[in-house]
């Protein structure tokens, strides 16, 4: 980690887990351990506040459809409460447990997952996810790199830096989910 705090003396090394891969300047540098959760690539995210984005009232602008009854899902679209998701190696990761409001903005950001193992639920960002009447397919990850996925502290709230924290994870998954997806395309 020493070699990369030469180039990048501005980034504390517990949020950028990577190195340089040669030792010049402004080499590419490459995550260490997890590459979903380095902070590198399309991973990377910023460091915002730890508190939810508000309403104008007052109130955390994302929350779970279960906390606003007065909202729901339009007859002609899918409800995948309750199926599946899988993971871009087919597998089942979990199950959709609930659907996440933006109430400025008037639509779904997340899609909770309760995971295979019961204990645990994440979040899924929507543009990541493809909803169908049969369940919710995702291609940035693997179905066993859910477990991974950041978490967030409150049950019906979201805070910005865990937002950060969340979608980077699936980006990163679009990159360094499995090693071919590192390789040229030619």
């Amino acid at each position: 980690m020493s070699g990369l705090r030469q180039y990048n003396h501005l980034q504390p090394p517990e949020f950028l887990q990577a190195e340089p891969r040669h030792r010049y300047i402004g080499a590419p540098i490459e995550p260490i351990g997890n590459p979903l959760l380095a902070g590198v690539g399309p991973g990377s995210w910023n460091q915002r506040a730890d508190h939810p984005d508000m309403t104008p009232f007052g109130e955390p602008k994302i929350s779970p459809l279960r906390a606003n009854p007065e909202h729901g899902i339009a007859e002609q679209d899918p409800d995948p409460r309750g199926t599946p998701v899988w993971g871009a190696d087919d597998e089942v990761a979990g199950t959709v447990q609930d659907l996440w409001l933006d109430r400025s903005e008037m639509l779904f950001r997340y899609i909770e997952v309760r995971l295979n193992d019961g204990n645990r639920t994440v979040l899924l960002p929507v543009p990541f996810a493809r909803i169908t009447h049969e369940g919710v397919k995702v291609y940035a990850i693997l179905a066993h790199q859910f477990a991974d996925v950041p978490g967030h502290k409150e049950a019906d709230q979201v805070t910005m830096l865990e937002e950060e924290k969340i979608a980077a994870y699936y980006g990163a998954g679009t990159l360094y989910a499995t090693p071919e997806r590192q390789e040229p395309l030619f």
